[in-house]
């Protein structure tokens, strides 16, 4: 189904797909030891206080500004969806089911590829070019907001002086000049598709990126409704952290935005990036070991409420439209 329904979109030999997935285990293995041994360098295990932190959040209310994003979150990818996809009478509820049944099977794939496996598998058989297209051009939207905005993040802290990694400043500057040329290309990825040169091939036998497919305003409501369900997501993430204690603030906001970039960049192999947004998290804040567990349970609820609970009911979803 996959070769069919993406027409060969990212294909490998399966020496160097074996390679990858083991690479991708092991970076997973890395960052879940990295957040074990934080744990244990701040001796959580015994430290009353962090514990009770924990278990009693000093802003609970908050965690409903997360609840409440989850339907914003979802409503926004459906609209991203439906705007590309929807054909003659297609109803809206069908695109919803498409998003939600994606993110069960992207939940068991790395990097959440199997999103689009699902959603083009889906669609009719002569719908599946459109939809590859279509889910190629809404995950480019969305990762270009995430890059973009994580490069600016990076150089507000570059700037600043505020990156407490050990990364010496020349090496910060040379890594934001590295984004930023990433950006541009990025952004200008539509138009080098349309563009009659070897490049146009590479990315139309690479990516399914087809010259000529969509209309520029197409490819603005992408990058539009991409742009507001980052906005959303990203406060849902400060409204968890605040809940712990957290302040929430501009600098918050930098710190997600960084978070987000390295979660987009890293490779990971299943589970939707669990345990890496974490490990990126305590690495980049350094909390100290009484904000620690809180901060950890901000970041694994984000995960329940904007992975697990949509990968769950599209699976309940899925389940019931083959049994039912």
């Amino acid at each position: 189904m996959f070769r069919r329904g993406l027409g060969g979109v990212g294909r490998h030999t399966p020496t160097k797909v074996h390679l990858e997935m083991r690479f991708r285990y092991i970076v997973t293995a890395a960052a879940l030891g990295y957040i074990a041994w934080a744990l244990t360098d701040h001796s959580i295990w015994s430290d009353v206080a962090a514990l009770e932190a924990l278990w009693h959040p000093s802003r609970p209310w908050l965690l409903g500004a997360l609840a409440a994003g989850l339907p914003l979150n979802i409503g926004l990818e459906t609209a991203k969806w439906n705007a590309l996809t929807a054909t003659g009478d297609k109803p809206w509820t069908a695109s919803l089911r498409e998003v939600l049944v994606g993110a069960t099977f992207a939940m068991v794939t790395p990097n959440r590829t199997g999103d689009a496996v699902a959603r083009v598998a889906l669609l009719p058989a002569n719908e599946r070019p459109l939809g590859t297209q279509a889910w190629l051009l809404s995950a480019w939207a969305q990762s270009g907001w995430t890059l973009t905005i994580g490069t600016a993040a990076w150089w507000a802290c570059t700037a600043a002086g505020q990156i407490g990694l050990p990364i010496p400043a020349g090496a910060q500057w040379t890594v934001l000049a590295g984004l930023t040329a990433a950006s541009a290309v990025w952004w200008l990825l539509p138009r080098l598709a349309r563009s009659p040169q070897r490049i146009n091939r590479w990315l139309e036998a690479r990516w399914g990126l087809e010259p000529g497919r969509w209309k520029p305003q197409q490819h603005r409501g992408q990058i539009v409704l991409s742009g507001l369900r980052y906005a959303v997501f990203a406060t849902q993430f400060a409204a968890a952290l605040a809940a712990w204690g957290i302040e929430w603030d501009l600098a918050l906001y930098t710190t997600i935005a960084v978070v987000y970039l390295g979660n987009m960049i890293v490779p990971t192999a299943a589970l939707a990036e669990l345990g890496v947004r974490e490990a990126l998290l305590v690495a980049w804040m350094q909390p100290p070991g009484v904000v620690l567990p809180g901060l950890l349970a901000a970041a694994f609820l984000v995960w329940v409420v904007n992975l697990g609970l949509p990968a769950l009911i599209g699976g309940g979803l899925q389940f019931q439209h083959r049994h039912g």
